[in-house]
């Protein structure tokens, strides 16, 4: 399998997002926030294949979730998920 990096073209990179997380008091570094990151997308796609009733083996999610694709994809779509309780979240600012 041809592995590509994940690159950021827009939005924040993992080096980012760990120093906003430190600054809230929840030390990280930017290899903690990818892992998180990733965990959190395979939570979210294995649920979502699942409720659209093809659930995925976890290799077929890992796969998945390093597309740079999915990442795109998802970028464009989970903004426009955001309720008015989650832009309360101090984390999500």
């Amino acid at each position: 399998m041809n592995q590509k990096y994940i690159t950021i073209e827009e939005g924040e990179d993992y080096r980012t997002i760990a120093g906003k997380m430190t600054k809230l008091g929840y030390k990280m570094n930017h290899a903690t926030a990818r892992n998180i990151l990733l965990s959190g997308m395979r939570k979210f796609v294995m649920n979502m294949a699942e409720s659209l009733g093809r659930p995925l083996t976890d290799d077929e999610c890992n796969m998945l979730v390093m597309r740079q694709d999915i990442h795109e994809v998802l970028g464009d779509i989970l903004p426009l998920c955001i309720t008015e309780e989650t832009k309360s979240c101090p984390v999500a600012k």
